[in-house]
């Protein structure tokens, strides 16, 4: 398991989605600080609005990293920016 899976394992009983990999805010600042710890370069993060039966992206809570994957406080500001929407976050990871 890459260290990335085993950061995603560590969060996963806080997760939505049918494979628990989307978080809320709180929990998505959380993954972003131990990724910072542990070096794990992140790619992107996407949100999306979580319901029963449905699962939307939402184009416009799209942060791509690819050119800077260890832009940690880039990666927060992001996800407080979304902050009091309900939003769900899933990440990307390098390697």
């Amino acid at each position: 398991m890459s260290a990335a899976e085993v950061i995603v394992a560590e969060f996963r009983a806080f997760g939505a989605g049918l494979q628990r990999d989307k978080f809320c805010v709180r929990s998505a600042l959380d993954i972003v600080d131990r990724c910072e710890t542990s070096d794990v370069g992140i790619l992107g993060i996407e949100g999306f609005y979580l319901t029963d039966t449905t699962t939307t992206p939402q184009f416009d809570h799209i942060l791509d990293l690819s050119t800077g994957m260890k832009a940690y406080d880039v990666a927060r500001q992001f996800l407080r920016h979304g902050e009091g929407l309900p939003l769900f976050y899933e990440f990307t990871f390098h390697g």
